[in-house]
């Protein structure tokens, strides 16, 4: 029995009873068995660790595999510096934004059963958007002016952050202080609301005509439990996670398991590593997930440990299959994992050598980006300072989780792409 977690107190009840209470079952194998150098993979922990000793992070969580072998699994620094937690295989991570390619191979494990087309209106399957309008900016007195679509945002676009919505963070216009001033992201409501909420919001811009990362895969989440009459999280656990074997992955930690919870980090106005309070900085809620959720949040939801997100990671390299059991067909994960955001795109809101598949990000032009990657290359990176990578060139997974505020897994990850590279000798 898994542990997502997110319907009835009587469900909560049976999967706490039976979740393990360890994990890190990952077997860890020389670097020479996969045409990588030990030596050279040593530099990754000696740099990671410098990052603890100066006290730019608490800790981190490192684990690399080439062709589908693992041979690093580290465990470096503190889960909570607070009370010296150190970080260890059972430590859970908030993974955040790494749920949306989670979210997308449930959606796509949907595709395959035929349940919708990429060219659907999400309308047909949420009628709340069939008179939704767009932002066209203002008129002279400041009065917002608004557009009938060109035409209806798709299923395609929700993958693709194409439909015109946003996230309400990243911006000033009115549509973001619309998104604001709604509450719409509110941990205890339920995904209808949120929904509600959304539609009577307009897009941001016409649908198709750039890209904007935005809660597209909350409704992603919400067209699962349309599409399943399941709740979004019972049906992912059901269909990824049961057969993955990810049975650290969970909606929300029960109190049993808070001691496993690794603390969020910042630095203070002196420049002080500390535990990061909601008291202190209250724009950003880490510790709701020590109760239930009123809803699954496709876009940020999950907690995880380094274990269970490689598999997943790994079952997307394999071409959708882990240890024999499938979860997708080899040419879905290949819609995944290709660039469909098209060139036309005028306002692309994204770095310069990447392109988007279905729910992360794809190296289309490494010579455009400043660290070595392959060409296909896929990855999402997750707000607390976590990423994942999967190199199909190389045959390569990374999955690093760490736990700090603001952002700042960028750095990160341009080091460990070095780090790795560096490393591979055949």
């Amino acid at each position: 029995m898994k542990r997502l977690i997110n319907t009835t107190a009587l469900i909560a009840a049976v999967l706490i009873a039976s979740m393990p209470a360890v994990a890190g079952s990952l077997k860890v194998v020389p670097a020479e068995d996969v045409g990588m150098s030990s030596d050279r993979l040593a530099r990754i922990p000696e740099r990671f660790q410098a990052f603890v000793d100066d006290g730019r992070s608490a800790g981190f969580q490192i684990i690399i595999s080439r062709r589908g072998k693992v041979v690093m699994h580290e465990n470096i620094g503190h889960a909570d510096i607070s009370n010296g937690d150190e970080i260890d295989d059972d430590t859970l991570f908030r993974v955040y934004s790494m749920t949306k390619p989670i979210v997308g191979a449930a959606m796509m494990i949907l595709y395959e059963e035929g349940h919708f087309a990429l060219s659907d209106p999400i309308a047909k399957f949420i009628p709340a958007f069939e008179n939704v309008k767009v932002y066209a900016g203002e008129d002279d007195a400041g009065v917002i002016v608004l557009e009938d679509p060109e035409r209806p945002p798709t299923m395609h676009d929700l993958f693709q952050h194409t439909a015109g919505f946003t996230y309400g963070i990243f911006g000033d216009t009115p549509v973001d202080k619309m998104y604001r001033d709604s509450g719409m992201i509110d941990y205890d409501a339920k995904l209808s609301d949120l929904i509600d909420k959304l539609a009577e919001i307009p897009l941001l811009f016409q649908p198709g005509s750039r890209y904007e990362y935005s809660v597209a895969v909350d409704v992603q989440g919400y067209i699962i439990e349309l599409l399943t009459g399941m709740d979004a999280g019972d049906f992912i656990r059901e269909r990824i996670f049961e057969p993955l074997g990810m049975d650290e992955t969970m909606t929300w930690v029960p109190p049993r398991y808070a001691d496993r919870f690794a603390a969020v980090h910042t630095h203070d106005e002196n420049g002080t590593l500390i535990a990061y309070s909601d008291e202190l900085y209250p724009d950003i809620s880490v510790n709701n997930y020590l109760r239930e959720p009123g809803f699954f949040s496709g876009g940020a939801q999950l907690i995880s440990t380094g274990d269970d997100y490689w598999r997943f990671a790994q079952m997307l390299l394999n071409g959708g299959e882990f240890n024999g059991n499938r979860i997708l067909a080899r040419p879905t994960v290949g819609m995944m994992t290709a660039n469909r955001l098209p060139e036309t795109i005028a306002d692309r809101r994204i770095s310069p050598g990447l392109g988007w598949g279905i729910n992360m990000s794809v190296v289309t032009d490494p010579t455009l980006i400043d660290v070595p990657r392959s060409i296909g290359e896929y990855r999402h990176g997750g707000l607390a300072s976590t990423f994942f990578y999967v190199d199909p060139v190389e045959q390569i997974v990374v999955v690093m989780l760490s736990q700090y505020l603001p952002s700042s897994h960028g750095p990160y990850e341009d080091l460990m792409h070095r780090l790795v590279r560096a490393a591979i000798v055949d």
